[in-house]
């Protein structure tokens, strides 16, 4: 009798170190989804995909051996918030290492979710505004926040964790109503309640933008952001 006890204290001590095991090489996986614009998909100064913050980021995961899933095929150069929104509506689909997955899924199965949205509503918006004045800059980003406000809604339905929003740089351009649009973007994610803002603004200088004709900042530019935002979620 004494014996089978023993016997079954092992069996379970063998158990328990086995779990430990498990528990220890699982618990810090993460799936890490990049969500947005050119800016989340890495969009270099001379307008190619290139190596964005988010890839700065999954490498980090990587070299810690966090990482489990990287996606960010649900970003795009032209993205704007209502396309993102619609996008997850309609459940979008993609195909990533030869595995079909599609947006709601993949939002449900993030441990980790980075996004920069709104630049292309803003200059969409003010192209095709004539005449454009303060008042008509101030219905814009009314109408951007409001949009925001409906998307993260949207993502929250299926992933409830902190959403790290990405704050735009101070891009050297001309135009006086973007520039002015994006630094007041920038105060609505930061004053946006349900997500975590990141600025950039002190991280992306002028000599960042290679190309004076280009809106995206430089490799090493993506590269200091992904720093900040690491930061964070640490």
């Amino acid at each position: 009798m004494i014996k089978k006890h023993y016997k079954l204290i092992i069996f379970l001590l063998i158990i328990f170190v086995i779990f430990l095991i498990y528990k220890d090489n699982h618990h810090n996986y993460f799936n890490y989804t990049s969500l947005g614009d050119g800016y989340a998909l890495g969009i270099n100064s001379y307008g190619e995909i290139d190596y964005g913050y988010s890839d700065f980021i999954k490498d980090n995961l990587e070299d810690t051996k966090k990482l489990n899933i990287y996606i960010k095929d649900f970003s795009g150069k032209d993205q704007s918030i209502e396309h993102l929104y619609e996008s997850i509506i309609t459940n979008e689909k993609i195909t990533t290492n030869h595995t079909e997955k599609n947006i709601k899924q993949t939002l449900r199965e993030s441990d980790l979710i980075t996004m920069t949205i709104g630049l292309n509503d803003l200059v969409y918006h003010i192209a095709i505004t004539p005449n454009m004045n303060t008042y008509q800059l101030n219905e814009i980003i009314n109408k951007i926040e409001d949009n925001t406000k409906k998307l993260i809604s949207e993502i929250k339905k299926y992933y409830p964790k902190t959403i790290y929003i990405v704050g735009y740089p101070d891009i050297p351009i001309e135009n006086y109503y973007i520039k002015e649009g994006i630094k007041r973007l920038n105060e609505m994610y930061e004053n946006m309640d349900n997500i975590e803002y990141i600025s950039t603004a002190d991280i992306v200088e002028e000599k960042d933008f290679l190309n004076p004709k280009n809106i995206y900042p430089s490799k090493q530019a993506y590269n200091r952001i992904a720093d900040e935002i690491l930061k964070k979620v640490s």
